[in-house]
């Protein structure tokens, strides 16, 4: 590929498909100088620093630019490479809040080639730092001492260069800077710096896993084991699924504080942290990972897996050498510290405040359940028109776009007000029978949603058939006029509550694939033949069994095309995603009340945790952000025609989890009096973490459990059945 120049990079700010472009050029810049990770070893800093400045990679500095600067130096640790250009751009913004504009200019062509490295010692005659990236091309060094609170500027002429040999290659060195600095200045006149430098550290780190895991998928996909690809095997399928959620999550968080930065909003400070501090957690297993998967292929030196490692330890130890300013947890427990947004745009966030302002009458009120209503709740939604605020206008919807739709869902699924079971008709089903008819059932069923108190059920599960439908056995029969139905349903939730079930039945015995003989009903739960068997769940929800010995259902309840449910369905699935917010929503409010009873009532925390608050609430917190920074990226793939294919699911996983580990977390932090039940004295936080852990369980069971999630994920990273 020949070397051309990127023209969008000495631009005042660049977009997305800018980034996209100039990430292209690195690729097409380094096949030639730096083509592998293999290439660590014997390298050419020096030829690729001068073609980098040719393409313009040393003008990236100043707020607009840091992303892309930051985008180059991620393409270059998927090459296992330690040409600082973050650096260079931290030190050019340094130099021209200086006034020092030719020196500055000197960055951009190449001649001074600048180089962050944090001091070791400070002698009369000269400063020592360690660990200084691509030592034998650098001309100048920014010194960092953060126990001092200085910076200081230095030539490398003169300097006293020595390797470090050890797991980063090319070596770090120790330099002993020759005479005293240029000048200095003061550590916190440039408080962005660090964090900014902590941020490029950390994406170089994820790209180098990031392409460990590519190739691991890879191998996974050709590799055979025991007759079939070894990506086939469940063990392997999941364990890369998991790598993917958490590059997928850590790459939205990056993004998300990047994009806080160049808006100038003061929160960007705390969603670096965020992001920092998930890397950190993960990026060395993620990375190990990768290894397990390549298994001896990727162990030696001819794969570039091995000095993947090496730049991604590397680049974490350098991480950890940093002290921030404060851990997510220590800024979390600050007065009036909540999680940093993800803005959806003006209308969506207007509409976000005015759902959780109408709702504030019942947030002191007990856990909402499924079973339990309040008529007032109910007739906010009917007379502000929110009822069916995503079906489309002909058919007396709000008309909603994407990204109003997330926001109403999430601004309900926080505000939790109590309106029984009634989400489940008019999100899923309405728009189900909206897609598929026929239009006399349509009517019907929105008649009755419209009026706010439409509650139904699902008929699908059954003994055999959960998860896996394409299972199912119980059989509609046809009958002149209509059908006959006879079989068994499981866990049909809010069954005793609901005047209809929408019923899945085999209507083809012998159709292949077997999911193709499926159809789908709306049936009256009065219907002769039909028995009730309820039971109580753990959350405190009501469920049923139902049994259908020889009912009879009209063919004008029959949903869509006959031997068609499967399609009907997928309508139902494409009503729902736009919901993967709520239960991230949920699991959020939970985080706040937990977050505001430690800051305000520090008494009722469990003396044994005490010394342990701050990290729990940072680890949860950084998960929490994850589930919700997945949410916004499968609302925008949706918003952008390409579906959410993985995002969904990989939401609704770490939601869900996390679900079960923030009620555990807070229970042991508060001690016994948080496993009071509301309206009970000294219960603390009124009920809402033990009715929390009862029913986060069935949030990972629900719609498909987690194992289930992640298959679908691992479909859809093309790994093979």
């Amino acid at each position: 590929m020949s070397e051309q120049r990127y023209d969008g990079a000495s631009g005042a700010s660049m977009d997305a498909s800018d980034i996209e472009a100039l990430r292209e050029s690195v690729r097409g810049v380094c096949s030639r100088y730096w083509p592998a990770a293999t290439s660590a070893k014997d390298g050419d800093l020096h030829a690729l620093w001068a073609a980098g400045a040719r393409q313009g990679w040393t003008e990236l500095a100043g707020r607009e630019l840091i992303a892309a600067a930051i985008a180059v130096q991620e393409e270059l640790g998927r090459a296992a490479c330690p040409l600082p250009v973050v650096d260079a751009a931290l030190v050019a913004g340094v130099l021209a809040a200086r006034g020092d504009e030719a020196t500055a200019g000197g960055i951009a062509a190449g001649s001074v080639r600048p180089v962050l490295a944090r001091v070791s010692a400070v002698q009369p005659s000269a400063t020592v730092v360690r660990h200084v990236e691509a030592a034998g091309a650098v001309t100048h060094v920014l010194a960092i001492d953060e126990e001092g609170g200085a910076l200081t500027w230095h030539s490398a002429d003169g300097a006293d260069v020595r390797p470090l040999p050890g797991l980063p290659v090319p070596a770090w060195s120790q330099v002993r800077l020759a005479g005293p600095p240029a000048w200095t200045a003061r550590l916190d006149s440039h408080q962005d710096l660090l964090p900014l430098r902590r941020l490029g550290l950390a994406a170089r780190a994820a790209a180098a896993v990031r392409r460990t895991h590519e190739l691991a998928v890879e191998h996974a996909c050709k590799r055979w084991q025991f007759g079939k690809p070894v990506g086939a095997f469940q063990a392997v399928s999941h364990r890369l699924v998991g790598v993917e959620m958490a590059l997928t999550a850590a790459r939205q968080l990056l993004g998300h504080a990047l994009d806080l930065y160049g808006a100038g909003d003061p929160a960007w400070r705390l969603a670096a942290e965020i992001y920092l501090e998930f890397i950190g957690g993960r990026l060395a297993g993620a990375q190990f990972d990768g290894h397990h998967t390549l298994a001896a292929v990727g162990y030696f030196e001819e794969h570039e897996a091995p000095w993947l490692t090496r730049r991604v330890h590397a680049d974490l130890a350098q991480l950890a050498a940093h002290k921030p300013s404060a851990s997510v947890g220590e800024h979390l427990l600050r007065p009036g510290a909540r999680l940093p947004d993800f803005d959806l745009g003006p209308s969506a966030e207007r509409l976000r405040r005015e759902v959780l302002d109408a709702f504030a009458h019942w947030a002191d009120g007990p856990p909402a359940g499924l079973h339990t209503w309040d008529d007032g709740a109910r007739a906010v939604l009917r007379d502000r028109g929110w009822i069916g605020v995503g079906w489309p206008g002909e058919v007396g919807g709000g008309g909603f776009g994407l990204s109003e739709m997330a926001a109403f869902s999430e601004a309900i699924a926080y505000s939790s007000p109590p309106v029984g079971n009634i989400w489940m008709g008019i999100n899923s089903i309405a728009p189900m029978l909206i897609e598929t008819g026929p239009p006399e059932l349509r009517d019907l069923v929105l008649h009755e949603a419209r009026r706010g108190d439409l509650s139904i059920a699902l008929g699908y599960s059954e003994p055999e058939a959960g998860s896996d439908l394409a299972s199912l056995r119980t059989r509609a029969r046809r009958v002149e006029g209509g059908w006959r139905v006879n079989g068994q349903k499981l866990w049909g939730t809010c069954v005793p509550d609901s005047r209809f079930i929408v019923l899945a039945a085999r209507t083809d015995q012998a159709a292949s694939p077997p999911h193709a003989g499926i159809s789908l009903f709306l049936v009256d739960l009065d219907s002769p033949g039909i028995t009730v068997q309820e039971h109580r769940s753990f959350g405190g929800d009501v469920s049923a069994t139902t049994f259908w010995d020889d009912v009879f259902v009209p063919d004008s309840r029959l949903i869509g095309a006959e031997n068609h449910g499967w399609m009907a369905l997928s309508a139902a699935l494409a009503g729902e995603r736009v919901l993967i917010g709520a239960s991230v929503m949920k699991t959020h409010r939970t985080f706040d009340l937990l977050v505001d009873l430690l800051r305000e009532h520090p008494d009722l925390l469990v003396p044994a945790r005490g010394d342990h608050v701050r990290y729990e609430i940072g680890r949860l917190a950084v998960r929490l952000q994850a589930a919700r920074a997945l949410v916004n990226a499968a609302v925008r793939a949706m918003a952008s025609g390409a579906g959410a294919r993985t995002e969904a699911p990989m939401a609704k996983v770490m939601a869900t989890e996390l679900a079960e580990d923030l009620n555990a977390a807070a229970i042991s932090l508060l001690g016994p009096d948080s496993l009071v039940g509301f309206g009970v004295n000294a219960a603390v936080g009124d009920g809402c973490f033990e009715e929390g852990l009862r029913s986060s369980i069935m949030g990972v069971i629900a719609g498909g459990t987690g194992d289930i999630q992640r298959n679908l994920i691992a479909r859809g990273m093309g790994l093979p059945r």
